[in-house]
């Protein structure tokens, strides 16, 4: 690692290092502290005046309303267990440079602290929004712009200097909505997301864990999986040191998400296809764009062309697959010849580099002349200056002429200077100035001659039909009329891997088996085909996720209801069915007439086990009818894409300043009020009156989203059965059986909220987004269905319910919503989000539906009957009335049970393109497509 934020840890200095050191760090502290505290600390108060405060509030900075209060009272007795196995950690002999010593504190730290239940403390009670973790990692990451920027003068602050690098893969999406199975979805998300973390931990490795701004280092489990892996293979601790870090990473990972191994997050892609980085200056911009298109070059040929060919030859990637634990994908066993062959071919174009970065690189002494002038354009600076300065200070505004008040101090300048980087510039001048195409696209013509050779396809090419974004390199033709590779195709495959044509059989083994990853009729680009040879090296290496739809659809089905066997004739493909490790309805049995038949005939549920689904279900009781619906056939699966709304502004730290003001009712000292409203008339003049942008405000977005992500991980696959794609905090993409649906949907809205507007674990709180919400695209799908597809009206769906409003009595609001499809209808429905009331009463009809007492026909009996009725009346003067006509439909079709929940606000739903409908219509709408999919 590069002599960075490191070298400050030296227990030993000589004074003029001393000094150095003293002014790096507080210029740090400075550049990284969020708003308010600046404020009141740098542009406010002098220093004689300013000072702590007793307030015992930790407020939410995304939501101040929110607050919890903090204990102070550090026990004795955790705080020396803390110190000591802390000291035990970091004693060691085996620490040859202080930038392994600064690696394993960085990574225990925080950790060791909530493990030993010792209590949160705010960076500074007169702006009690950050954690002192919050604000010490960002001021890590501010050294590296004020360490390498000479000697700093005596009074002044050092002068920030460095790089924001932000590396990114554009057009994301079409990489990897592409997918016929779900091993596909997961392959082409974890693909881009590994891609992206290798180039990162490169980084990280040089100059340090510091310079990684978003996504965070902070509980994240890739960051420990590969630090942990660094300082082993290093020497720097042993065994014993490391089951001792292990234990205590899983214990406060798993209080935080409910999974308590960090090693089970590996497989999950939770690295998004953008990344913020802070990098000291010790090197021109040219030099740092090579450096990280080498990295960048170095991770895309593991992910993308060593792992897929189970061939580990770089040093690079050994380190992954050894952190990862799935070292056995480069032993040579359970080798299929012609999956390899295969990715062989498709290797050949990976140089073409299929998946290309775009990499920002600003540099902070090209734009200093931009900031001030940016900054001198708020003529209205100088009206509101602080008046409350008893003597001059260093710290106050510098006037040096009075016809130009708007000349700052360098603390006010330097401070702005990340904000303005990281939102301003970045969102207005970066497309236009600092982007840099440094990879070229891919040429798959010259002069109309392709550049590309398409095996089995014939003279014409033709686009791949998964992706359908680039051309076909290998055509599987299939026999006609039968799910069966051609002869031409199983001679040409033969041919990949140099088998003599007259060696193998037409009904060869290992054809029969490729046709569990490349399926007959298939046409492939290069890409969807290493998608598939990564996912096929994955699996046989013990990173396991589900291949295909049917896998999602009968997941619940076999690992909780866990049907018996009927010990009658015609069980046995049954039985074949529960115990295959991939899910195949159609190469089991045939057709999904035979499957419905053969599994509704031979499937049964023990008393036992139906004791406790009725407790999983939450009924009272198992009715036949509900026995015979779950312990039947299924077709169908539910795609689940999540995304936050007004995640950009909350990333761009637009919260208007004057939410913050109330909390000085609460502080009465030290010009406090006036300070804050100083800062108000600040963030109006300059920044349309939201808060600035900071180091420390960005640090604790990104851990709110890193706790965020871990628990949409447990919501998902450990609570109900299904599978992640893709989890970044605020936005989720997931594939889950029609069982968990709305128990997925409620689970992933309340992790987002979380409780009271904080995550806590033990004495620890960290604050959550709240009250930003999700919106949600649900689109049942057949397993049958074409994935791409259905994926794709997924996302179309998800950019329809984000223009959402729900009116109540004239009173226009935009709540946070789902937006509910079926691939086997034409009905759409939406629900708000809220307090889950829509989705429980849902989940209730639902459940009533199945145990045969709600009839189905109840759709049917409002929309033809009652809506005509409702419509015009649908407001709160004739609330009395609509829950009549209401409750008059439900005891029609046998829904007593349901006319308590259906007193909801009576409320209107409109959309871009959504026809103007009440909560009831949609309610009903919802059960009808929920309706008959078990």
């Amino acid at each position: 690692m590069k002599q960075t934020v490191g070298s400050l840890a030296l227990p030993m200095l000589k004074n003029n290092e001393a000094k150095k050191a003293k002014q790096i760090v507080h210029s740090a502290d400075i550049y990284a502290s969020e708003f308010n505290r600046w404020v009141l600390n740098y542009l406010y108060l002098s220093h004689v005046s300013g000072g702590m405060v007793k307030y015992f509030n930790f407020h939410n900075i995304f939501n101040p309303e929110k607050f919890s209060e903090s204990n102070y009272d550090i026990n004795k007795n955790n705080l020396e267990k803390f110190s000591n196995k802390f000291k035990s950690i970091i004693n060691t002999n085996n620490i040859s440079s202080i930038g392994d010593l600064y690696f394993l504190i960085y990574t225990i730290y925080e950790p060791l602290w909530i493990y030993y239940n010792l209590p949160v403390e705010v960076e500074d009670s007169r702006a009690p929004y950050f954690t002192i973790f919050d604000h010490l990692y960002a001021s890590a990451a501010m050294v590296n712009w004020t360490y390498f920027n000479g000697k700093p003068k005596k009074t002044k602050p050092v002068k920030p200097s460095g790089f924001y690098v932000v590396i990114d893969i554009p057009g994301v999406q079409g990489i990897i909505n592409s997918a016929r199975k779900a091993s596909d979805y997961w392959a082409g998300s974890w693909m881009l997301s590994m891609i992206i973390w290798l180039t990162a931990w490169q980084l990280i490795k040089e100059y340090g864990p510091d310079v990684l701004l978003a996504p965070t280092a902070r509980f994240n489990p890739l960051y420990y999986a590969m630090v942990m892996n660094y300082l082993k293979t290093k020497g720097v601790i042993d065994d014993s040191t490391r089951k001792e870090i292990d234990e205590i990473l899983n214990s406060v990972l798993g209080d935080l998400s409910g999974i308590y191994d960090y090693k089970n997050f590996l497989r999950e892609p939770i690295i998004p296809a953008t990344i913020s980085l802070i990098l000291a200056k010790e090197e021109r911009s040219c030099e740092i764009k090579t450096k990280i298109l080498k990295y960048y070059r170095d991770a895309y040929n593991c992910i993308a062309k060593e792992i897929p060919r189970g061939k580990i030859e770089s040093g690079l990637c050994k380190e992954f697959i050894t952190a990862f634990g799935i070292e056995k994908l480069n032993s040579g066993k359970n080798e299929e010849p012609f999956v390899r062959a295969l990715v062989k071919e498709a290797e050949r174009y990976t140089d073409m580099l299929l998946i290309r970065p775009a990499i920002y690189i600003i540099d902070i002494d090209e734009v200093k002349s931009e900031i001030e002038k940016d900054i001198n354009n708020h003529e209205d600076l100088h009206k509101i200056q602080p008046s409350i300065y008893k003597q001059p200070s260093k710290y106050k505004w510098n006037h040096k002429m009075e016809n130009d008040p708007c000349e700052l101090s360098p603390y006010f300048s330097s401070y702005y200077l990340f904000h303005y980087i990281s939102t301003k510039l970045y969102r207005e001048k970066i497309k236009e100035i600092y982007k840099r195409e440094v990879l070229p696209k891919p040429e798959w013509f010259n002069n109309l001659e392709r550049k590309f050779d398409y095996k089995n396809g014939g003279k014409d090419w033709e686009y791949c039909t998964v992706c359908g974004n680039e051309p076909a390199i290998f055509n599987f033709r299939k026999k006609e009329r039968e799910d069966d590779y051609s002869k031409e195709t199983k001679c040409e495959l033969k041919n990949l891997v140099n088998y003599d044509s007259n060696r193998l059989e037409e009904n060869d083994e290992g054809l029969s088996r490729l046709k569990v990853w490349f399926k007959p009729g298939e046409k492939l680009g290069p890409l969807c085909i290493l998608k598939r040879g990564l996912y096929y090296s994955l699996h046989y290496a013990g990173l396991k996720v589900f291949m295909s739809t049917d896998d999602i659809a009968y997941s619940y089905y076999k690992e909780a209801i866990n049907p018996e066997v009927e010990n009658i004739e015609g069980c046995e493909k049954f039985e074949e069915f529960l115990n295959s490790e991939e899910t195949n309805v159609y190469a089991t049995f045939g057709n999904p007439i035979t499957a419905r038949k053969v599994i509704n005939k031979c499937s049964s549920i023990t008393e036992k086990s139906l004791s406790c689904l009725t407790k999983e279900y939450d009924i009272d009781r198992a009715t036949k009818s509900f026995v015979n619906t779950i312990k039947g056939y299924r077709d169908s699966y539910a795609i689940i894409k999540a995304d936050a709304d007004d995640m950009t502004e909350l990333a761009r730290a637009e919260i208007n300043a004057v939410k913050y003001i109330k909390i000085t009712n609460n502080i009465k000292t030290n010009n406090i009020e006036k300070s804050y409203d100083y800062a108000c008339s600040l963030a109006e003049i300059i920044n349309n009156g939201y808060i600035l942008m900071s180091p420390t405000y960005r640090v604790a977005l990104s851990t709110a989203m890193m706790i965020t992500l871990l628990r949409d991980i447990k919501t998902v696959e450990v609570d109900n059965y299904g599978q992640i794609i893709y989890a970044g905090g605020d936005d989720v993409v997931a594939l889950v059986p029609i069982d968990r649906l709305i128990d997925t949907l409620i689970g992933l809205e309340k992790n987002f909220v979380s409780e009271d507007g904080f995550f806590k674990v033990r004495n620890w709180y960290i604050p959550s987004m709240s009250p930003h919400g999700r919106s949600f695209s649900v689109r049942i799908s057949n397993i049958a269905d074409f994935m791409t597809n259905e994926i794709q009206t997924a996302t179309e769906l998800l950019n329809e319910v984000k223009t959402v409003e729900w009116c109540s009595n004239g009173d226009y609001k935009k709540k946070f919503s789902v937006i509910i499809s079926s691939s086997r209808s034409n009905y759409v429905s939406i629900l708000p989000m809220g307090d889950f009331k829509n989705l429980e009463l849902l989940k209730k009809m639902w459940l009533l539906n199945l145990s045969g007492i709600l009839s189905s026909s109840v759709f049917e009996d409002y929309e033809m009957g009652f809506k005509k009725l409702v419509d015009p009346l649908s407001d709160k003067e004739n609330a009395q009335l609509i829950n009549r006509l209401i409750n008059y439909v439900l005891i029609r079709n046998n829904g007593k049970d349901l006319k308590r929940d259906f007193k909801i606000n009576i409320m209107h739903v409109t959309a871009r393109d959504y026809k103007k409908s009440n909560i009831f219509d949609e309610i009903f709408k919802t059960f009808r497509l929920m309706r008959g999919i078990l």
